[in-house]
């Protein structure tokens, strides 16, 4: 059975605006240039989406009518009425991410568990990512590794790849930054990473699946404040990440 993984969100970057031909949609915001290559490079693509959840209702804000999560591909459910920030959609099941008008089926990738010892280096990994703590505040100390100096780990995935070892995916957030990260096998090395402002809430994973069937790996984050979709270009030497579209509804 093909199968797929994807994401949810919600708050806003721009105000949505009414199109003749659909609903108002959240405008995606563009991730911004950095000379680091190892920081997510801009490259919107039209015909992607997000479900977001407010005021107790959900909106749909790609132009597709299939939506990816966990179990697999959902058809959306249209009410008929505009919310905030695109159609309103009956309970989508899980599902996260709108998929494109053509966008295939493709089977889903299952994620190993992680070990403890894994979680609190990737926590390590992202606080050298995230901005530094006011050096008034005192460290933050806690028995849970998911929480080591007041980093917020949402997710830690380990991906299987062809041809090459696998990497370890983690997301996360401390205040209201937040980063997503490719790690090597044993989080000691950062391959890849972006960082997102105004992420309040703990930030989560979808697994890397190829959802337009082009041969090339998405991957994304997402919480119930946010939703980003990142193309991952592999090679046997080489990993990173590409912003394709990052949205929020206010």
């Amino acid at each position: 059975m093909l199968l797929i993984a994807a994401l949810l969100a919600c708050t806003g970057t721009d105000t949505p605006s009414a199109s003749p031909d659909g609903p108002p949609t959240a405008s995606p915001a563009p991730a911004t240039g950095d000379a680091d290559p190892r920081r997510a490079s801009a490259a919107l693509e039209e015909g992607w989406g997000a479900l977001l959840f407010r005021d107790e209702v959900w909106m749909s804000t790609g132009t597709g009518s299939l939506a990816a999560g966990p179990k697999g591909i959902s058809a959306l459910r249209p009410t008929g009425s505009l919310g905030g920030c695109g159609a309103i959609v009956e309970d989508p099941g899980g599902a996260m991410f709108v998929l494109k008008p053509d966008a295939a089926e493709v089977p889903i990738v299952a994620a190993p568990a992680i070990q403890a010892n894994l979680v609190e280096r990737a926590a390590w990994r992202l606080d050298e990512l995230l901005p530094a703590l006011d050096r008034f505040d005192p460290l933050p100390n806690s028995p849970d590794p998911s929480r080591s100096r007041g980093v917020n780990v949402g997710s830690v995935a380990k991906i299987r790849r062809h041809g090459a070892p696998p990497v370890l995916i983690t997301s996360g957030n401390r205040g209201c930054t937040g980063v997503i990260a490719i790690l090597n096998a044993d989080a000691s090395e950062t391959l890849a990473w972006d960082s997102l402002e105004g992420a309040c809430e703990p930030l989560r994973v979808f697994p890397p699946n190829d959802l337009d069937g082009d041969g090339v790996r998405e991957v994304g984050t997402w919480s119930r404040s946010r939703a980003t979709l990142y193309r991952m270009p592999e090679t046997p030497g080489s990993i990173g990440l590409v912003r394709l579209a990052d949205w929020t509804c206010s």
